[in-house]
């Protein structure tokens, strides 16, 4: 009787790593089962592993501020055209996009990737808003709150509390500032 034990055991533990890695599961869930079944036994975080993807998470904050400095340079401290400009900063948020798509298959955090497209999109949209629309105020809060809703649909969607506060947070001071 006591042979079956550690047999069944083996299989609820790899039925977990299969959960986990196949996300049936969130993590934190897998990981309080995994520590359930295996008595602490199992050991989760190789230290190499989470040596690397430290590694590869300040590469991405430091690319990503890397991006958003450049961008914040071009549409302020440039005279290129509005079209260059945008040509430009769509160049950016697609180099962040596929950034994304490799850092997402590494399991690796893409915050930073995410706020930064998302910071270089705000800032395209104003400035090609504010050049079509010679500084209407009525076009310049539209841009804002649509960009504060994708924001806000964005968080929900993907659960991504940093982007649904920071939806919430911009509306509400852009209808402050339209009120006042």
């Amino acid at each position: 009787m006591s042979k079956s034990k550690p047999g069944r055991q083996a299989v609820i533990i790899n039925e977990i790593k299969f959960w986990k890695q196949n996300k049936m599961l969130p993590d934190q869930y897998c990981d309080y089962l995994m520590a359930l079944y295996s008595n602490g036994e199992e050991n989760l975080s190789n230290p190499s592993i989470k040596k690397a993807k430290m590694k590869m998470m300040s590469v991405n904050i430091l690319f990503s501020a890397v991006v958003m400095s450049i961008s914040l340079f071009v549409i302020h401290f440039t005279e290129l055209s509005v079209v260059l400009q945008t040509a430009i900063l769509t160049c950016f948020v697609v180099l962040l996009y596929g950034m994304g798509i490799y850092y997402s298959k590494k399991k690796v955090s893409m915050a930073a990737i995410l706020i930064s497209a998302s910071f270089i999109i705000l800032l395209g949209s104003i400035d090609l808003t504010e050049e079509i629309f010679q500084g209407s105020p009525f076009s310049t809060y539209a841009v804002l709150f649509s960009n504060c809703l994708l924001w806000i649909v964005l968080g929900l969607g993907q659960r991504r509390i940093y982007f649904t506060l920071s939806g919430g947070i911009g509306s509400l001071v852009l209808i402050i500032s339209i009120l006042l």
